[in-house]
């Protein structure tokens, strides 16, 4: 296959990709033995061509995700209908830095921190698929332990783990400029199915068992 059709095609599949995709995950898609380190040459290519473009494509989770730029934001929100309220609350972003720097922790370990029961915020950040159970911790009780996701790193744009910056950079940029217009979209899609849910509602002991192991 000639590399610009290949282009191409990788260009066209992270238009239709709802989340980041890598080189490794994009070779599966090819029978004719493609090969990765190509596939990745192609992603690098094409990034670098979306710099000089109205959109950018964005190396975020550990993967490649064609995005719409920050400038354009308030004209897709005013077209989508989005408002502010898909953004993380402020007692949601407290508790999801204290994780990220600290996981895997317990509920009780992020009461401690806080000083305040945690349980109804953990609940919308689970609902939000920004944290989740990450096993049990071998202590009496064995209480679920909480960890980020992938999808922290997309609402972030953060490559992975290792690109946190310092606690106190993470909470000025919660709480400075919008995430990425693409993840906003997705919180306000879950929120509407799930709208009767409040952060003061208690995580259940049902609710928590429900969780992975």
């Amino acid at each position: 296959m000639e590399r610009e059709e290949l282009k191409s095609i990788v260009e066209n599949v992270l238009l239709a990709a709802d989340q980041p995709i890598n080189a490794s995950e994009l070779s599966k898609i090819f029978l004719d033995g493609t090969d990765k380190d190509q596939l990745q040459s192609i992603l690098d290519e094409l990034r670098e061509e979306y710099n000089s473009r109205n959109l950018q494509i964005m190396e975020v989770a550990d993967g490649y995700q064609l995005c719409t730029r920050h400038e354009y934001n308030d004209w897709i929100r005013k077209y989508l209908k989005l408002d502010r309220s898909s953004r993380l609350s402020q007692p949601s972003l407290d508790t999801l830095s204290i994780i990220a720097y600290k996981q895997p922790l317990t509920r009780q370990e992020v009461d401690d921190i806080r000083g305040v029961d945690s349980s109804g915020v953990l609940k919308t950040l689970l609902e939000k698929k920004v944290i989740g159970p990450a096993g049990r911790k071998k202590v009496p009780g064995r209480p679920i332990m909480y960890r980020t996701t992938q999808k922290f790193l997309e609402y972030f744009g953060l490559k992975d783990l290792s690109d946190l910056p310092t606690l106190e950079d993470l909470r000025e940029e919660m709480e400075g400029e919008d995430p990425p217009l693409q993840t906003q979209i997705e919180f306000s899609n879950s929120e509407a199915a799930s709208s009767s849910t409040s952060e003061d509602e208690p995580l259940t002991e049902s609710g928590e068992d429900s969780a992975d192991d």
